[in-house]
């Protein structure tokens, strides 16, 4: 066993708030598949990948999230900023788990955790996305979206009661009466140029967004490509636009 084997990597407040509970029944799992594991939580935005780049660089084999999509992708983002060619786990505790739902990682912690330890790895594509915070980007697994769906992302994790499902309902219900103004975006797919006037405008690698709702229904996280998908406006009646299998710049 290598000297530095697992680092789990935590958000203290997933689970409703469990998170820390959580952390050491997965440690104690992990030790039951003969795995030693270091524990480290994380205490703001942003913690979870300075804490991946640094794991990665004290020489960890394999390196776990434990949180929702959010933790995920900040791990995933400490990962491939460091260089190293570790393994990403994910242990699916957060609210909406959507990238661990469309890579087939069992809900269940003991079953996740099973899986890691047996050390199967399989390889997927990752998107980069930059911005005025972020001007050297930021990685993500599962999708990117401007518009309407962070607004009902931001609107749900706004709700303490609720978790998962009912949360993105009632604040899509919320955004959909106060949606909000269209931008004007220039897209470059496939080297091709389309203006377009859009509310809502979502990257999609896997299927999945907001624990229920099916953006892109064909794609896949292994096939090289995005699926891009945008409303025309204005919102009422609008209709989700299909790019399938392209690439985005």
């Amino acid at each position: 066993m290598l000297k530095k084997d697992i680092l789990l990597i935590i958000n203290p407040n997933a689970s409703k708030g469990k998170g820390k509970s959580k952390a050491k029944e997965i440690k104690a799992l992990f030790q039951k598949h003969g795995r030693a594991c270091t524990v480290a939580y994380t205490r703001n935005q942003g913690h979870a990948m300075s804490l991946a780049f640094r794991g990665a660089s004290y020489g960890y084999s394999i390196i776990v999230a434990a949180g929702g999509d959010g933790t995920v992708n900040e791990v995933a983002s400490g990962i491939l900023r460091s260089g190293k060619d570790i393994p990403l786990g994910i242990i699916p505790i957060g609210r909406g788990n959507d990238f661990a739902w469309i890579a087939g990682i069992p809900q269940k912690t003991e079953e996740a955790v099973a899986l890691i330890a047996r050390g199967n790895v399989s390889r997927i594509d990752v998107g980069l996305c930059k911005g005025p915070d972020h001007p050297d980007g930021m990685y993500f697994l599962n999708g990117a979206g401007f518009g309407f769906e962070p607004m009902v992302n931001f609107k749900a994790m706004e709700y303490k009661r609720l978790n998962g499902m009912p949360s993105y309902v009632v604040a899509f219900l919320y955004i959909l009466r106060h949606p909000p103004k269209p931008y004007h975006l220039k897209l470059v797919i496939d080297g091709v140029e389309k203006d377009i006037e859009s509310q809502q405008i979502s990257v999609c690698n896997g299927r999945r967004m907001g624990s229920s709702f099916m953006m892109a229904p064909k794609a896949e996280i292994d096939d090289g490509v995005f699926d891009v998908m945008f409303t025309n406006y204005p919102l009422s009646g609008a209709l989700m636009s299909p790019i399938r299998k392209s690439f985005l710049t």
